[in-house]
């Protein structure tokens, strides 16, 4: 299994990976606040997906500072709620996934960025009705061209960007849609620029991104991963 990995968004901006498979890590190693947020998650599940997480996230700042010491922390009563980042602060954004076995965490300089890690998802038409704006779905088909699953695809992109924006599936997700441009695609790799458009949004979300690149990136089991900022 991947442990560090670096790419580059369109455009440039280098982002780290850091992976750990869920059910390996100890919680010994965690900080004390990390713990304490380890001891309010609820199911047995929830606490292993902690645990890689975390391990993921300092697997990526091992990579992209070594020797650097952080803990994860997520913030609160902000906009942005549920975002997590290093502490102490060091200019650096942080997103996590879990899917599928795996943790991955996104680590980058500056502005924050999203990852989003996803198993193939069945495109019922009940799951496109809630997931997506009128329009949007359709336009992954020729994005994806049968390089990977577009509803799988469009899902794990839109999650992306909600991270990015720092408020996940608070948002009204008739009500935001995510059309991307196709930049270049290698294989089973596609580099994006991503234009992002809202409907009426309830206070308190903060501004949405409008305009962001994105990678995404598919296994042969069709596990998608997609990374924006």
């Amino acid at each position: 299994m991947r442990r560090a990995e670096r790419l580059w968004l369109p455009g440039g901006r280098e982002v780290v990976l850091g992976w750990a498979d869920v059910g390996t890590g100890d919680a010994a190693t965690l900080s004390p606040l990390e713990r304490e947020g380890l001891a309010r998650c609820r199911t047995d599940k929830r606490r292993r997906e902690f645990v890689a997480g975390r391990v993921a996230a300092h697997r990526a700042l091992a990579l992209l500072e070594p020797g650097a010491a952080a803990e994860v922390r997520t913030r609160e009563d902000t906009p942005d709620a549920g975002r997590p980042f290093l502490a102490p602060e060091r200019g650096l954004a942080l997103s996590l996934s879990h899917s599928g076995g795996l943790a991955v965490a996104a680590l980058a300089r500056g502005e924050p960025l999203g990852v989003d890690l996803e198993q193939p998802v069945e495109a019922s038409e009940a799951f496109l009705e809630e997931a997506f704006a009128p329009g949007e779905h359709e336009g992954y088909a020729a994005v994806c061209a049968g390089r990977m699953e577009a509803t799988t695809a469009a899902w794990a992109l839109k999650e992306a960007v909600l991270k990015v924006w720092g408020v996940g599936l608070r948002a009204p997700l008739r009500r935001v849609a995510v059309r991307p441009v196709l930049l270049d695609a290698r294989g089973h790799e596609l580099a994006l620029r991503l234009t992002i458009e809202t409907g009426e949004l309830p206070s308190g979300l903060g501004a949405p991104p409008r305009h962001l690149t994105a990678l995404l990136e598919s296994d042969d089991a069709g596990q998608v991963l997609a990374l924006a900022g």
